[in-house]
């Protein structure tokens, strides 16, 4: 195994769901002993969410947990147990960073909050990483990515211009906000290399999510304009916007013949976007049709975005005559904006994810050989890799709570029988 960036830091990962523990999994991807402290009396929401592999609940059996937590250890800690305070103290203090995601009552009650564990480790990176942050009217207030979305005005400009606000159809700030808390804790890491100084991140999620809001505030704060949903439309681009192309061959994939969802499986659809006339003369070139080059109503960019439910059914007609790929590929080449709109099948079969190596294959020990996401980033000199498959609920509990921990055979024994690792 080659040096990785973060050898030899220890996390012990409180966290769950989804912001917290991708946080700890970049850095377990990338060398970091990484310990899941989980319990099975009050398990992880995300144990409990599918997809599961055969359609089976279980807790070891969800697909959504396991990608979520490759590359870690996991431990059981029933913090209901009277030593329970006691034993997250022991394995604080031979850790480097804790993460966690609850809201700060959590911590706060268990004793467990950062003036605490500096006292057990000086030394100690701590990370808060609630909806809301530590402090604040909405500090306490529950939630999840499909929640803070809402909260952070994405659900706002999700939808069509005369319609409801629909969000994203995904917890999508689950997907980006742990980018920028991990940037945060690497910070962390370099001032105490630094300094030999610990630190306590209180990340709010919301503040982050506020970043996939472009210029919404923005325009509010400086203009008094309040933005409103578009649809796929773009205020300086059109078209701006997805089209149909032909359907899929439900011949050329099983799954995809036998699907119960009739013919929406096999429909196809391209995203187009023209910024200006030289974009448009590529795509009219493209479609072979200068008959829309030359109308009235699309031969500038003032008249496109004036006439777009005109513009949206005169390409439509054009771009369904098309395969999806064959027509990306065309417009690309011709210097214009254009992307197949993929399914889940595509992208296990796309071939820029193939030669990049973004999937990986692990063997589970309940769920069997999976399919997992690889790194988002590469590293040059300290490239990050899938060491092992998620863990599960309490499979490395000897490792833990014997080898780092230091419990003795009888006191490991004791505290199991007493429930403590449940």
């Amino acid at each position: 195994m080659s040096e990785r960036a973060f050898d030899g830091i220890r996390i012990a990962d409180f966290s769950w769901v989804g912001v917290g523990p991708l946080v700890a999994k970049y850095l377990a991807d990338h060398g970091a002993e990484t310990i899941r402290l989980e319990s099975g009396t009050r398990p992880e929401a995300l144990r409990r969410a599918p997809p599961f592999v055969n359609d089976e609940p279980g807790l070891d059996n969800s697909g959504y947990y396991a990608n979520f937590n490759s590359s870690k250890l996991c431990a059981g800690l029933n913090m209901s147990h009277p030593r329970a305070v006691d034993l997250a103290k022991r394995i604080i203090a031979q850790s480097d960073i804790v993460t966690e995601s609850f809201t700060p009552k959590a911590m706060r009650a268990w004793g467990l909050t950062y003036d605490n564990l500096r006292e057990i480790k000086p030394d100690i990176i701590m990370i808060s990483m609630p909806l809301y942050g530590q402090t604040g009217p909405w500090s306490m207030y529950q939630g999840f990515g499909h929640v803070l979305q809402a909260a952070a005005g994405i659900n706002h400009m999700t939808g069509y211009r005369d319609g409801e606000p629909i969000g994203t159809g995904l917890a999508y700030t689950d997907f980006f906000v742990p980018h920028l808390a991990a940037i945060a804790l690497i910070a962390a890491l370099d001032h105490r290399e630094r300094t030999g100084e610990g630190q306590f991140i209180d990340f709010g999620q919301l503040e982050a999510a506020i970043y996939a809001t472009e210029t919404l505030v923005l325009d509010y704060t400086v203009n008094a304009r309040e933005q409103h949903r578009q649809g796929n439309r773009h205020p300086m681009a059109a078209p701006h916007g997805a089209f149909p192309c032909l359907p899929r061959d439900p011949g050329a994939n099983s799954d995809s013949a036998n699907s119960d969802d009739g013919d929406s499986d096999n429909e196809r659809w391209i995203a187009i976007a023209c910024f200006d006339d030289d974009d448009w003369d590529a795509l009219c070139t493209v479609l072979g049709d200068d008959s829309l080059r030359w109308d009235d109503r699309f031969n500038n960019q003032d008249g496109r975005l004036i006439n777009q439910d005109d513009l949206e059914a005169a390409l439509a007609q054009h771009t369904q005559r098309w395969q999806a790929e064959d027509l990306m590929q065309a417009l690309q080449e011709s210097g214009v904006a254009a992307g197949v709109v993929q399914s889940s099948e595509d992208l296990r079969n796309d071939p820029q994810l193939a030669h990049r190596k973004h999937y990986w294959t692990l063997d589970h020990p309940t769920m069997g050989p999976c399919c997992y996401d690889g790194p988002s980033f590469r590293l040059t000199h300290t490239p990050g890799e899938l060491t092992k498959a998620a863990p599960t609920l309490g499979a490395d509990n000897d490792h833990v709570w014997k080898t780092i921990v230091g419990l003795s055979d009888e006191e490991f024994t004791e505290l199991l029988v007493e429930g403590a690792f449940d």
